[in-house]
């Protein structure tokens, strides 16, 4: 089973040390789906993405801070 954890700064208190998590579980790398949780959250729940969809959060957010986004310098003439 691999587990990934994602430290994040505690959004009540932005300028704390990190003190928040978001945490990714695979069972096996035959799974079918990846557990996204919460675990500091109690009202929040669980969720369980396919890899399609894991794959489409992942697009996403490189998507939204990718650099190849600003123009591109253009030469002296």
């Amino acid at each position: 089973m691999a587990i990934k954890v994602v430290l994040i700064n505690n959004r009540l208190f932005p300028l704390t040390e990190k003190s928040d998590c978001v945490v990714l579980r695979m069972f096996d790398k035959d799974s079918t789906t990846i557990d996204l949780a919460f675990p500091f959250h109690e009202d929040t729940p669980n969720f369980r993405l396919s890899i399609s969809e894991a794959l489409d959060l992942r697009n996403a957010i490189d998507q939204l801070i990718d650099v190849k986004l600003l123009e591109k310098p253009r030469g002296n003439k």
